[in-house]
């Protein structure tokens, strides 16, 4: 998810499990807990392209560094706070919970995390909510601010808190009942369009969890369908797109290309342009017009393919967003799709 989501979950969290013993200092170490997962990031400017691509979500979103973590983090705020007389016990307490929640709400999301490192690189990911999603993150940020200014004994304080954490939590599990349905619809629409997909995969599409995108893979072909809860019918157009295969066929078996296969779980497109250069584009995040119109679009996640000399290996890869133009006018389309209506 992101920063602003991480500390927001970090504080509520924070003053969940300590607010009432110790007052403000239990959000705002919440909220600096919040985003310690993330700081795998500060790696990346050391390490190549290749390597930062399985860093970040590695092992700090581990279950192992979630247990880690709380005991010497626990310790070291207990060392700090020596005067609240709380015990390492009760801060590892609020570390292991805020980090768990973090790695918890990545997981929800489409990127992929590794829970299981150092044991394995496996991608785990639910793909219930957007990155961003202010349906989740409002409600709980109301909660927690309002109780920032309250006295840490105040009844209302607590269920103040507790209210913002109840109703993001809530629209979290509204999300997983929408995908169940969601995904039925697409299994319909395969069953009744014959098709018969390797693998498939729903997201919801961005700020929202009625609108969903849905992926699957059938060969060398992607099948993309848009799906709305408030769609007057249920019959999905898909449109097909060539992964092209044949294009990364020589270059298998070779680590840069294998690390773009493995995080993109296999929703991806290669393609050359004019110049002959070659890249790869992840479809799991969408195009930049959230495949609203029927006309050619920029992928919103890609690579460009980096080769030695004579083109024999690929060396690794350059990641890019393209330019996002008409923002306005994609965002009231997104808006009218949601609704159950034609975009454009």
């Amino acid at each position: 998810m992101d920063t602003v989501t991480q500390i927001t979950l970090g504080a509520a969290v924070g003053e969940w499990i300590l607010g009432r013993k110790i007052g403000n200092k239990a959000p705002l170490w919440g909220a600096v807990l919040g985003v310690v997962p993330d700081l795998d990031v500060l790696a990346i400017p050391f390490v190549s392209n290749v390597q930062a691509l399985a860093l970040h979500r590695g092992l700090s979103h581990s279950v192992l560094f979630c247990i880690l973590g709380a005991f010497g983090l626990g310790w070291a705020l207990n060392r700090l706070h020596r005067t609240e007389r709380l015990g390492w016990q009760s801060w590892s307490w609020l570390v292991f919970w805020v980090l768990s929640t973090h790695v918890f709400i990545d997981v929800c999301t489409t990127y992929g995390t590794q829970i299981l490192q150092p044991f394995s690189d496996r991608l785990f990911s639910l793909n219930s909510i957007f990155i961003i999603d202010p349906f989740y993150t409002l409600p709980m940020m109301a909660g927690v601010v309002t109780a920032l200014f309250l006295p840490r004994e105040s009844y209302r304080r607590r269920w103040l808190n507790y209210a913002g954490i109840t109703v993001s939590s809530l629209y979290l599990l509204i999300g997983f009942g929408i995908k169940a349905h969601v995904n039925t619809v697409f299994e319909h629409n395969f069953s009744a369009q014959h098709v018969n997909p390797e693998q498939y995969m729903s997201t919801p599409t961005p700020f929202n969890v009625l609108l969903w995108t849905g992926y699957a893979n059938k060969g060398d072909t992607l099948l993309v369908g848009l799906y709305s809860v408030l769609d007057d019918d249920r019959e999905i157009h898909f449109r097909r797109i060539a992964k092209n295969e044949e294009l990364i066929k020589p270059y298998r078996e070779q680590l840069p290309l294998e690390r773009l296969l493995w995080f993109s779980q296999g929703y991806y497109v290669a393609d050359r342009d004019s110049s002959g250069e070659l890249f790869m584009h992840d479809l799991r995040f969408g195009r930049s017009d959230f495949w609203l119109t029927g006309r050619p679009a920029p992928y919103v996640w890609n690579y460009r393919l980096q080769f030695n000399r004579d083109s024999s290996r690929v060396t690794g890869f350059f990641r890019f967003e393209p330019s996002f133009e008409r923002r306005t006018a994609m965002l009231s389309g997104l808006l009218d799709r949601i609704m159950g209506e034609e975009a454009f």
